[in-house]
């Protein structure tokens, strides 16, 4: 009797010190496996992947994938799924938090209760700390858990959990389905996919062995207009969600420049259009940061792209600034009122001029 194949695939960003230890770790288990080892590298600096090419010289079972562009670890992880030859697909890390024994458990729930997927579910409920995570990010996994089970409609009790086996036929068919969640690729399998057969078994979260985590701002906010999308349903797309949500910071500071410079007895159209444009400089930089980050732009690329955001959104700001006033004086004698209404046409106007001309 042949022995099933499986696949694992390894996103990897700066992990270099950790291949070699994963490796081994990983030839220990699977034992009663076909196996392979995809590390989907994106463009690490520390030499990641040229680590994994020399060792897969040896190793006819090492493969490695170098991504270039449209980098993230879902995204990473799909491609490398895609191109795995197992029927079994397993993602996990390889930082040592992820133990690679618990595969078995995993394969072996799955054949026996003849399910599509099963998971390994981080203990988050117990109270005392876990020793791979800070007490902060224990409750910030735990809070985002609750979230995504008002999504999945069900709870879990991990459902955020980056390791986990499907079934490849599974997979093909749910992946057409798939956007991008950052970080949270088996959420987006679970929502995307509700017909799937799924189980969680518990595991021991581990320590990091070398290296830095990944978690940062941008990965949290990535989570949350990913969970705001699909409260919607995914009508709004997770990239108009981010930019609604930069666009509200903006009217603060927007209100703020308006006050202040009504409060020195500027014009209401002066003090409209200098808010306005103060307020464009702060979208287009933190838009830069999250909402385009796949797609940011750098150095001179950076300079000539805010002029160009400037410029093109130039019939933005002079819808903003004409239909705040001309609310202002004929309409309805309010600021708050009209500076909304100038703010609703300029930002449905900016968001398409960035997706067209701007990050492109």
């Amino acid at each position: 009797m042949s022995q099933r194949s499986l696949s694992v695939i390894a996103p990897t960003y700066n992990e270099s010190d950790n291949i070699l230890p994963f490796i081994e770790r990983a030839k220990e288990v699977l034992g009663q496996f076909d196996w392979e080892i995809i590390f989907v590298d994106d463009n690490s600096p520390d030499g990641t992947a040229e680590k994994v090419f020399h060792l897969a010289k040896t190793d006819h079972r090492i493969r490695s994938i170098t991504r270039l562009s449209d980098r993230g670890l879902a995204k990473a992880s799909i491609q490398g799924m895609l191109s795995a030859r197992g029927e079994l697909l397993c993602v996990m890390d390889v930082d040592g938090q992820h133990d690679p024994a618990v595969i078995n458990e995993m394969a072996e729930r799955l054949e026996r209760e003849g399910l599509h997927i099963v998971s390994a579910a981080r203990r988050l409920e117990r109270d005392e700390e876990m020793a791979g995570l800070s007490p902060l990010r224990q409750k910030l996994s735990t809070f985002g858990n609750w979230l995504s089970g008002i999504v999945l409609g069900r709870k879990l009790s991990d459902p955020l959990t980056g390791f986990f086996i499907i079934s490849r036929d599974s997979f093909l068919q749910t992946a057409p389905r798939l956007g991008d969640p950052g970080f949270k690729l088996l959420l987006d399998i679970l929502h995307s996919n509700k017909t799937l057969r799924h189980a969680e078994v518990p595991f021991d979260f581990g320590v990091r062995l070398s290296g830095q985590s990944k978690l940062d701002v941008y990965v949290i906010w990535k989570f949350a207009t990913f969970l705001l999308s699909k409260l919607t349903g995914g009508v709004l797309p997770v990239s108009l969600i981010s930019f609604l949500l930069v666009g509200g910071s903006g009217i603060f500071v927007h209100f703020a420049v308006l006050y202040a410079a009504l409060s020195l007895s500027f014009p209401f159209a002066v003090a409209q259009t200098v808010a306005t444009l103060i307020a464009a400089t702060g979208n287009f930089l933190l838009n830069n940061l999250l909402t385009f980050r796949d797609r940011r732009l750098r150095g001179w690329g950076k300079l000539w792209g805010y002029l160009k955001f400037l410029g093109v959104s130039a019939v933005g700001i002079v819808a903003n600034v004409s239909a705040a006033t001309l609310t202002y004086e004929r309409l309805v004698h309010v600021v708050f009122v009209a500076t909304l209404a100038g703010i609703a046409i300029d930002t449905v106007w900016k968001f398409v001029i960035a997706n067209r001309f701007i990050w492109k």
